[in-house]
């Protein structure tokens, strides 16, 4: 069967991802490179391009299958529901050629086992692990709607009370886990996953690699811990005795919880090399990055030494970093009688406090406006701190604002909103700020000098039938007309998630000289590729960047993240001659409900 590209679910989550199966079917026992840790993610070889179960397959007479979320390093992940309750699930297949590994198969059991006797809403369910009647072995688990901390991270930070309830949310549930002798041993972002995009629900997945923390308890990977280097501690390094305990778990945490306050994808400096991995958790990681407020909260998380680490996840919990902790609702004492007095001195003073406060609001009413060069100063110093963002304004003469532009998050946008609100002398206020979030806002910032081009220069993309909303399960295809010149012509496709797909050039169609004004129609023929649209609904950006000369040497994956395309895509803007090339952006929203089955046509 010809290649596809398709939109696929991935792990059990409601997000899809671009997925290039190959065109000819391998052999599912034969043996496949995979990474070291168990998260389901984005494969391009050596997967079927079929699911091994087809919806309406039932297992054990119990679970029937409703249709594949993903694919993974240990096999294959489905949607499934149960006969009897009518409640839905996620069920892990192993592939033919691990269910023949005894370790593997003693590792899903000893899985199964410890983590079906955990009862916490911040642990992922577990059900068992099963064996069905045609030797097929599957692990089944809560299903969990919604996308992971690490996609939330690739778009914005969380603000230090988020990082907060993160935190308590999670050391309760772990704490749960410690103490049934099991430790995670693996936390990470994509460990953690947010039903209704919400800190208060996060829920952590992938035991995989736990294990019980008895003296003979060993782990059944080849003796080394799998969890992932960036957030991985120092004893799973070998450090310190590498002795691997329910510290562990508290350090990892530690660097899970700063990549959270940071956002954006970045994280603590914790080496890219075996050398510098070890120098980089010999010493409290430098936490500069990270709120002020939250230093002292993740620093003792991060001691080196097990042992210089807060105890127990427990004692984690509502620890406010200076030493104190938050009251417990209902906690507060009714005052003695010397308490009482000491209330009624504070009572008194706090009069006072409001008294001059009043005064000191009454005389600043009475103070003059500012002139419109310092109202104009003040806007201009509101606009300085946000990231991703293009923030402008207007002041008229009769102190009337308009606010426009765009910043990458909800909490940028009521953060600006509150700054120029506490500015004095605005008489009218229109504050129009979009949200744009990552990518988003990067290409509009990087592309910004080519699309403002003359008209006569300017490139055109619109989406067919309609420009302005697609729909799940729908063909994508683009209108494009190229600017008035003759040149070489980019067009790509980002998702919400910061991955992008290169709709043209493609591994089928790779000429990229057009002339100008020249019309194209992708996703259909003469073109040989065609797309279906998936994902989670909402905005999409198409981009066209055109340039008088080819912007890359080497042809690029068809599908690669945006974090890894983008500086490239920069720095070949930025070598352009000045004055030449051109770009246009499109934005529509991709809506739920199209009951759409794409037609045989000649693209693939």
């Amino acid at each position: 069967m010809a290649a596809a590209r398709r939109a696929r679910r991935t792990g059990s989550l409601s997000h899809y991802r671009f997925v290039l199966y190959p065109a000819k079917m391998p052999d599912l026992d034969s043996p496949m490179q995979v990474p070291d840790d168990d998260a389901t993610r984005l494969m391009t070889a050596g997967m079927p391009e079929r699911a091994v179960l087809r919806p309406g397959t039932v297992l054990g007479n119990t679970y029937v299958i409703q249709g594949l979320l993903g694919r993974c390093s240990m096999g294959e992940v489905y949607r499934a529901k149960h006969i009897g309750l009518g409640t839905e699930y996620a069920v892990k297949i192993m592939l033919p050629s691990l269910a023949s590994d005894p370790k593997i198969v003693q590792l899903y059991s000893e899985e199964a086992r410890k983590l079906c006797r955990v009862n916490n809403a911040a642990i992922v369910d577990y059900e068992g692990f099963f064996r069905d009647e045609h030797g097929l072995r599957y692990l089944v688990t809560e299903f969990v709607q919604g996308e992971s901390l690490e996609q939330m991270l690739r778009r914005r930070r969380l603000e230090p009370d988020e990082v907060l309830r993160l935190r308590d949310r999670l050391a309760s549930g772990l704490a749960a886990v410690h103490e049934m002798g099991i430790a995670h041993r693996n936390v990470s972002p994509e460990k953690i996953l947010l039903p209704d995009a919400s800190v208060d629900s996060a829920k952590l997945i992938d035991f995989g690699i736990a294990e019980a923390m008895a003296p003979a308890g060993a782990t059944l990977v080849g003796g080394s811990s799998s969890a992932k280097y960036s957030f991985a501690s120092p004893e799973q390094l070998g450090l310190y005795g590498g002795n691997i305990d329910l510290r562990s778990d508290i350090y990892s945490l530690g660097l899970v919880l700063a990549a959270a306050a940071i956002g954006f994808s970045k994280k603590l400096d914790m080496g890219n090399s075996p050398t510098t991995m070890l120098a980089a958790r010999q010493k409290v990681p430098d936490l500069s990055e990270v709120p002020a407020s939250l230093r002292g909260v993740i620093a003792p998380m991060l001691e080196p030494r097990p042992e210089n680490r807060p105890p127990s996840m427990r004692a984690l919990l509502g620890y406010d970093g200076d030493g104190g902790r938050k009251p417990a609702a209902g906690a507060e004492r009714a005052p003695d009688g010397s308490r009482r007095m000491a209330m009624l001195a504070i009572g008194a003073v706090a009069a006072i406090a409001i008294l001059a406060g009043a005064a000191f609001f009454a005389l600043r009413e009475m103070k003059p406006p500012p002139s419109t060069a310092g109202l104009r100063a003040a806007l201009a110093a509101a606009t300085v701190g946000y990231h991703c963002a293009s923030l402008e304004f207007a002041a008229g003469a009769d102190h009337s604002v308009r606010i426009s532009g765009y910043a990458a998050s909800p909490d940028d946008i009521a953060r600006f909103r509150q700054a120029v609100g506490s500015i004095g002398g605005i008489a009218k206020l229109d504050f129009a700020v979009q949200l744009r979030v990552w990518p988003y806002c990067e290409l509009t910032a990087m592309l910004r000098s080519l699309i403002a081009r003359p008209q006569r220069a300017a490139a055109s993309l619109a989406l067919l039938p309609t420009s302005d909303a697609a729909h799940l399960g729908e063909p994508l295809v683009v209108d494009v007309r190229t600017p008035s010149f003759d040149g070489y012509v980019y067009i790509d496709y980002f998702d919400r998630q910061g991955q992008v797909l290169h709709l043209f050039p493609n591994t089928r169609d790779r000429l990229t000289f057009r002339p100008a004004r020249n019309h194209l129609v992708l996703g259909r023929p003469p073109f040989a590729r065609c797309w279906v649209l998936g994902g989670i609904a909402g905005e999409q950006l198409l981009t066209l960047v055109a340039a008088p000369e080819p912007l890359f040497l080497d042809p690029r994956a068809e599908v690669e993240d945006a974090h890894a395309y983008l500086p490239a895509l920069s720095q070949a803007v930025a070598a352009l001659p000045s004055g030449s090339g051109a770009a246009t952006l499109h934005f529509f929203q991709l809506q739920a409900g199209s009951s759409y089955a794409p037609p045989a046509t000649g693209c693939q």
